[in-house]
């Protein structure tokens, strides 16, 4: 599909109706096209490392189009420079991580007064239902054994980001990665970014 095949969709059809092409049929991406069968070895990969289902785990934005879905990119075209931006929706996975951040850093004074920007910006990811585990800065040193569920948490998604890095067969900046607590909450992300593209193009 290119970039005017969607304008062209955008006019025809409602946010709801598109949410289908842009985050629930499982065509393997645009990333994956020159060799489609590695996009079932990246989503097993993935789901056998972090526990989670192959079915939970999508490519959204412009790794699974071809072109940015981002207001204001005017649906620029995927690039060696492009991340990968990978949806995960596990609710098990979501709590585990949400738990434990409360465990070590309650999200009141005086822990969101001194350990800086990270716990506001996990906190305003939380109310949208979501969460970015590798963005999750937390020091060992200052928290000691309770910051280890975090740590080991954070660290097992890394490894299986960084394997996982090597499938797609186009060249890419890097995989970034959002854990939804359920598709609704996905689906709602999505509604809101498809309004706001809308928008961007009218102007």
């Amino acid at each position: 599909m290119s970039p005017d095949d969607f304008r062209e969709l955008l006019s025809q059809k409602t946010d709801s109706e598109l949410l289908d092409l842009c985050l629930h049929d499982e065509v393997a991406p645009y990333v994956f096209e020159p060799t489609p069968t590695t996009w079932g070895m990246f989503r097993d990969g993935l789901g056998s490392r972090l526990d989670v289902a192959p079915t939970e785990v999508r490519i959204v934005g412009s790794g699974r189009l071809g072109f940015s879905m981002k207001p204001g990119k005017n649906l620029r075209l995927f690039e060696d420079t492009s991340d990968i931006d990978v949806v995960i929706v596990d609710a098990d996975s979501f709590d585990e991580l949400w738990f434990a951040l409360l465990d070590v850093a309650y999200p009141r004074p005086p822990f969101t007064n001194t350990i800086g920007g990270w716990l506001e910006k996990r906190r305003n990811e939380l109310y949208t239902g979501w969460l970015t585990p590798l963005e999750i800065t937390i020091d060992h040193r200052i928290f000691g054994p309770k910051a280890l569920p975090v740590l080991h948490f954070k660290a097992r998604w890394f490894d299986a980001f960084k394997e996982a890095s090597q499938h797609p067969p186009r060249r890419h900046e890097d995989l970034k990665c959002r854990l939804y607590r359920t598709w609704r909450h996905a689906e709602l992300y999505h509604l809101d970014s498809l309004g706001a593209l809308r928008r961007s193009l009218r102007r």
